[in-house]
């Protein structure tokens, strides 16, 4: 694998965190002050990032140098505070999930990478993440509060419509929070913050629309966890609290991660999309709350509350063996790869 740049946000000191990623170690780069928040968004092709913050709440645009170092240009307003953020294909669109806001927002993207607000925004409870089809037609945005994805066509200047129907619906009180697609963009993969569950919906690539598949489990079931709830502290009770979901390179197993008691779980995915069974169940560092998988496979990990993200490789079953660790900031909370 080539050496990779590994940007990590730690939200709670609002900084951005550059490592290199070269033959199974981590070394660092930079640090970058930038506002509490932090999730990320990339332009690879102009080494843009896009910063969400929430103090003050809005949008940070940064360029990448050749050092790994990050150039503050501009800060843009937004109604919520971001907690999720999604670049169109092309770089021309971003879009934002705001949690404690109930909004989501579409903005659209200079050359240089000034935003406009595209209309009003869209509401909905408690939105933790929006992704865009491949082609850039439909967007998907998970309220956690309502049990749903709501499903929007995408216009050329980043005008969301509702599809019909509006919604899809995810089991009542699993608390649905993020969501990707598979190569082929025919299933959307959810994960639950509560029920400790994965969800697959069909995806008709010609419509947008989605059609609920399947539920599996996608936690270990021996670790004393209950049914979480909105408004608990799922530390302090034992409750189920799922946080990020990835593909392996080959899409054949869906890793899930689960912050309570650290792990994460590794489940098979068929040639058709379907979910299977759980295959194996790692601990990680603690409380992880945001995660990727590299080129290599291996996956890059980053604690909430340790100030430390660590790598790890899979063996044949999705287990886990950590290769390698390295200091960051407090409540790192995403990790882009460039």
């Amino acid at each position: 694998m080539e050496p990779l740049l590994a940007l990590i946000a730690n939200a709670k000191d609002g900084t951005i965190t550059t490592l290199r990623v070269a033959d199974g170690s981590l070394a660092a780069v930079a640090t970058t002050a930038v506002a509490p928040g932090l999730p990320l968004a990339v332009d690879r092709d102009r080494r843009l990032v896009f910063a969400g913050t929430s103090d003050p709440t809005g949008v940070s645009v940064l360029r990448l140098a050749d050092d790994g170092s990050l150039e503050p240009i501009a800060s843009y307003p937004a109604h919520g505070a971001p907690v999720y953020l999604t670049l169109s294909s092309d770089g021309g669109l971003l879009f934002s999930a705001s949690y404690h806001d109930h909004v989501g927002e579409v903005w659209q993207v200079s050359a240089e990478g000034a935003l406009t607000p595209v209309g009003e925004p869209i509401r909905r409870q408690n939105m933790h993440s929006v992704i865009l089809s491949p082609d850039d037609r439909f967007a998907y945005f998970v309220s956690l509060r309502e049990d749903l994805v709501a499903q929007f066509a995408v216009g050329p200047d980043g005008a969301l419509t509702p599809l019909d129907p509006p919604t899809a619906p995810a089991p009542e009180g699993s608390g649905p929070r993020h969501l990707i697609l598979d190569a082929a963009a025919t299933s959307l993969y959810v994960n639950t913050e509560y029920s400790g569950e994965a969800l697959r919906y069909r995806r008709d690539p010609e419509t947008g629309t989605l059609d609920v598949a399947e539920r599996v489990t996608n936690i270990p079931i021996d670790r004393g966890l209950s049914h979480s709830r909105f408004g608990a502290d799922p530390r302090a009770e034992d409750l189920i609290w799922g946080s990020d979901l990835r593909l392996s390179t080959d899409g054949r197993r869906l890793y899930s991660a689960e912050r309570t008691r650290g792990t994460i779980t590794a489940v098979e995915v068929g040639a058709d999309g379907a979910l299977g069974r759980a295959t194996a169940h790692s601990d990680v560092v603690a409380q992880p709350r945001h995660f990727v998988v590299l080129p290599d496979d291996t996956l890059l990990v980053a604690s909430e509350i340790d100030r430390v993200v660590a790598l790890y490789r899979p063996d044949a079953d999705g287990a886990l063996t950590e290769i390698a660790r390295h200091a960051v900031g407090l409540g790192a909370n995403w990790i882009e790869i460039l």
